[in-house]
């Protein structure tokens, strides 16, 4: 399955259960972390971590929203496959441990729901 298949495919499986959703469109974002502790409000929005790789100046990642806690050291997400696109909602808050941090990006796909 490629990339585009697996987006569409975790898209619809969160769609699926909601009511007065009948479509979504997918966006793609990236975020600029520029501190330690950064937090997002996501509004409505889905987001999927799209990130190829994470900076290998950072010791550890950790992504959390309401619904979902992702923590992994650059290591660790080299190796994921289909692990690394997580989904988060509501809000997201970033936390990076380093020594000496330096601002990095982070990619995301935006699932943006239509309502009927």
């Amino acid at each position: 399955m490629n990339t585009s298949e697996l987006l569409h495919t975790i898209a619809k499986d969160r769609v699926a259960g909601m009511r007065t959703i009948d479509s979504y469109q997918l966006k793609p974002a990236i975020i600029r972390v520029t501190s330690a502790d950064m937090s997002l409000d996501l509004k409505n929005d889905m987001w999927i971590l799209n990130t190829r790789g994470l900076p290998d100046s950072i010791t550890e990642l950790e992504i959390a929203s309401s619904d979902n806690v992702f923590t992994a050291t650059p290591k660790e997400y080299d190796f994921m496959d289909e692990f690394r696109y997580q989904v988060f909602t509501d809000y997201i808050d970033i936390k990076t441990d380093t020594e000496n941090f330096q601002p990095y990006r982070l990619e995301f796909v935006k699932i943006i729901p239509h309502r009927n």
